[in-house]
């Protein structure tokens, strides 16, 4: 977390000492206003301390979130261009042994120009598909031991809806009525519902208690309910007929009573650095039907490795997918390996959704969209 807060500033002093201060043949004004904006730029997650609200949930309208992230962005590519032809440079120098040799020179304005539009056009891209509609994709899970009955039941997974400021209720409205088109049998949602308080948003949230499934909805929390008052929102979410499986168990049952399968949740993990309950596996395994296959819900993928022997197929969230080539990689390895889509862990089958939507904090998406995932379970 303090490497995170840091970050920014280290950002800003490259940007502004390796990228503008080299640049030859530029004016004194120009330059002063690169300085000011791209460092400015660098600095955004410290906006809250202006808008009144918190580094997750700074309180941005939508209009101003996309025009800071757009420099945001913009400044962040800069400085990883600026690294990379520092690093080319570096390599240059050491392969020719001569430090006044070079293949990129810093004091080129047109290259820094390059780099800058390159910068700014990738960012806008990249926030504009992050606050873009999300896609459908659709899996069709084998699970051993299925009834028969539950042959060809349909699960619609959200996840990571970061409802907050800059969300539309229309953006909410047009998922709940593609989700409901969809006709499934159960909705789930893998943790991350919001960014705020309840009183905020609850003209936007309320929309969500109108999914529709045969056998309900139900949701697990994500990191960032513990930002936003986690007992508030459960409370508010079960009361509204969302419940929470926070280590919990729910059997479920068809019309005769005949048990389909487990549904299982778990608390997330960032419990634990707020002094509460962390995920139990042990809790909720005496209250699994051992006659039909269990179904977890878990907000992030890591909790998945812990259930290779008892789940037959885990959905989780928390990654958006990775956000963009490259930074899915490093996202990928904080996670255990698991970043988007299907994976088999031995006898677990496992789902990373990209999530529905994005946390307006890093909206960013290149290559990655956001999702809903319909979930079709076949007999095996």
């Amino acid at each position: 977390m303090l490497a995170f807060r840091l970050f920014p500033f280290v950002q800003a002093i490259i940007i502004l000492c390796f990228f503008i201060y080299p640049i030859e043949h530029l004016n004194k004004k120009v330059k002063w206003a690169l300085a000011i904006i791209l460092g400015l730029s660098s600095l955004k997650i410290y906006t809250f301390v202006l808008t009144g609200g918190t580094m997750m949930d700074p309180n941005l309208t939508r209009t101003l979130s996309i025009i800071l992230n757009t420099l945001y962005f913009t400044s962040i590519f800069v400085f990883l261009l600026t690294v990379i032809r520092m690093g080319i440079n570096g390599l240059f120098k050491l392969i020719k042994k001569d430090k006044t040799r070079f293949i990129i020179p810093a004091k080129s304005s047109r290259y820094a120009l390059t780099f800058l539009v390159l910068s700014f056009l990738i960012s806008c891209k990249g926030i504009y598909n992050g606050f873009d509609k999300p896609v459908l994709t659709e899996y069709q899970i084998e699970i051993a031991n299925l009834s028969v009955a539950a042959d060809n039941f349909k699960i619609v997974q959200l996840s990571d809806l970061h409802i907050s400021l800059p969300t539309r209720e229309s953006d909410i409205e047009n998922i709940v009525d593609r989700v409901n088109r969809l006709n499934p049998d159960l909705i789930v949602i893998t943790g991350d519902l919001i960014d705020g308080e309840v009183e905020a948003l609850e003209p936007k949230t309320k929309i969500l208690f109108n999914l529709k499934a045969k056998y309900g909805v139900y949701g697990v929390s994500g990191n960032h309910e513990f930002y936003s008052g986690y007992q508030e929102w459960v409370d508010y979410f079960t009361n509204g007929g969302i419940p929470f499986l926070e280590n919990k168990t729910v059997n479920i049952k068809d019309e005769s009573g005949t048990p389909l399968f487990n549904l299982a949740g778990l608390i997330d993990k960032a419990a634990e650095r707020f002094d509460m309950t962390e995920p139990d596996v042990e809790a909720v395994k005496p209250f699994l039907d051992k006659n039909v296959p269990s179904i977890f819900l878990a907000h992030q993928p890591k909790l998945c490795l812990d259930l290779e022997d008892l789940s037959a197929l885990t959905l989780s969230g928390h990654t958006h997918g990775g956000m963009m080539p490259g930074l899915a990689t490093l996202i990928k390895i904080a996670n255990g390996g698991l970043v988007s889509g299907y994976y088999k862990l031995g006898n677990e089958q496992v789902i990373v959704s990209n999530g529905t939507q994005i946390w307006a904090g890093v909206p960013l998406r290149i290559g990655i969209l956001s999702q809903i995932n319909l979930i079709t379970l076949k007999s095996k």
